[in-house]
């Protein structure tokens, strides 16, 4: 990263104007630009089980090698050669931080490293923001997920391809590719309307996810625990020496979905963009 352009247009190659470019795109990009009512949590009386060992171990197989660790230095093959001693503790805790709907402070402070994706390598927007969170972390979101996947999967209408065990986009390009075929083909017309949406998975409204979650009979403690995630959350951005402090501090705030990791970051896009398919 040698230069970026400001918002007036001028070109700047000063680190300390680079990161105040910086600050200011993302400061702006997880902003909130809309209202949104509140959404008030419904009392459903469920009382959300204790965490067994078998899940904590059967999450832990999920979870990725090789992967950059988060600020805590934990790296995933550390997880893996845990002693059963540790996972039966990780299981107590993560059963008291569902039951309590309070995480660590250090889990809502992650670093955010910025990857080159394509085009003009002076403007901020073609930087893709990777954010290194605790493994253990997301080891706690896994074991949610794995809870509610069920019920989130039978909310979601068969068209929906995306981000869903034992479904691909492959078979709607099939579909698609099949009707341009026979439009062709017969000589009939035909109209695709495409739907490309500017940094989805990091412009989600923190609302109306809660509210989705709502709508899709999940269970209201892991909402709750869901909207703990979600609140007072920090990411520290290093384009050079000094650390670049985005703070994210009301629950109004846009989710950023990539903040999750994984497969769990698909789903505040995949819950609120069920309205768009009809």
């Amino acid at each position: 990263m040698i230069a970026l352009r400001r918002l007036d247009g001028t070109i700047t190659s000063s680190r300390r104007a680079m990161e105040k470019v910086i600050h200011d795109f993302y400061s702006d990009l997880f902003d909130s630009h809309v209202h949104l009512p509140p959404y008030h949590l419904r009392e459903d009386g469920y009382v959300i089980p204790s965490v067994l060992p078998s899940e904590v171990r059967h999450a832990i197989k999920s979870v990725k090698n090789r992967t950059a660790p988060g600020p805590d230095r934990i790296r995933p093959e550390h997880l893996k050669n845990l002693p059963t001693a540790i996972v039966n503790t990780l299981a107590r805790l993560f059963t008291r931080y569902l039951s309590e709907c309070k995480v660590p402070n250090q889990w809502k402070t992650s670093r955010t490293v910025l990857l080159y994706k394509k085009g003009d390598p002076q403007d901020i927007g073609n930087y893709r923001p990777i954010c290194l969170l605790s493994v253990v972390y997301k080891l706690f979101t896994r074991v949610i997920l794995n809870r509610i996947e069920r019920t989130l999967d039978e909310g979601q209408p068969c068209k929906q391809a995306g981000f869903r065990k034992g479904s691909s986009t492959i078979d709607h390009i099939h579909t698609v590719t099949r009707l341009i075929e026979v439009s062709r083909e017969y000589k009939m017309p035909l109209c695709l309307t495409f739907i490309d949406l500017k940094k989805a998975f990091n412009t989600v409204e923190t609302g109306a996810v809660l509210e989705a979650l709502g709508n899709q009979s999940v269970p209201t403690q892991y909402i709750r625990i869901f909207r703990e995630l979600y609140s007072n959350f920090t990411t520290k951005i290093s384009p050079f020496y000094d650390d670049i402090n985005i703070d994210i501090p009301a629950i109004d705030q846009r989710i950023v979905g990539y903040r999750l990791g994984g497969e769990v970051s698909s789903i505040p896009y995949r819950l609120v963009q069920r309205p768009l398919e009809g």
